[in-house]
């Protein structure tokens, strides 16, 4: 699934930021019950692939899954913004009777900055297949995007290596382990590690 930033703010440029929205990704993979099976954060866009049970977890939702996720990162990334930790982001004038700078083009809303668009896009994956390519898709995004030379460079990449998938499987019964891609700034040691 993708879902965007409101009005294509590169908000994840911040790593910060970035960091807000891997621990409510973490959070909510362990308390709705699902697996994430790959992501990218972009600087205005966000790719994630996961698989859930549905025997299991019938009700559970991926609009349900989006909602929490979006809901939670928004409100803990608008604080953030609006502490004062970034200059740009000033908090809310209206309180203090002035009006907003006219070149910000931020919406607030009761001293909250809108962080994300309302809508995602999510993609049904039906076969072993289409899960590699979507999983190469986003590994290889950051680098068709300009933003590194190769996907490891990147801090915010993270693809399930050790899947293994067979049609007609249970997926919870096939030892999936999730891994972390880690890299060193310093060198180019990099290596997976099991989460």
């Amino acid at each position: 699934m993708t879902t965007k930033t409101f009005r294509i703010r590169r908000l994840f440029n911040d790593p910060f930021c970035c960091g807000i929205l891997l621990g409510d990704v973490s959070f909510y993979a362990k308390k709705l019950g699902f697996n994430v099976l790959g992501y990218v954060i972009m600087p205005d866009h966000f790719h994630m692939i996961l698989w859930r049970d549905v025997e299991e977890k019938p009700k559970l939702t991926v609009s349900q899954i989006m909602h929490d996720i979006k809901g939670r990162s928004a409100k803990r990334i608008s604080n953030y913004l609006l502490s004062g930790r970034r200059g740009f982001y000033a908090p809310s004038r209206k309180r203090q009777g002035m009006k907003a700078l006219p070149t910000q083009d931020i919406l607030y809303k009761r001293d909250a900055i809108k962080i994300w668009q309302p809508s995602f896009y999510d993609f049904n994956i039906y076969s072993d297949e289409k899960l590699g390519e979507k999983l190469n898709y986003i590994h290889w995004n950051p680098v068709r995007a300009g933003l590194c030379e190769n996907p490891e460079d990147l801090a915010v990449l993270f693809i399930c290596p050790a899947y293994s998938g067979h049609r007609g499987h249970k997926r919870d019964k096939m030892n999936l382990k999730l891994w972390k891609y880690t890299f060193s700034t310093t060198s180019r040691n990099s290596a997976y590690t099991h989460i």
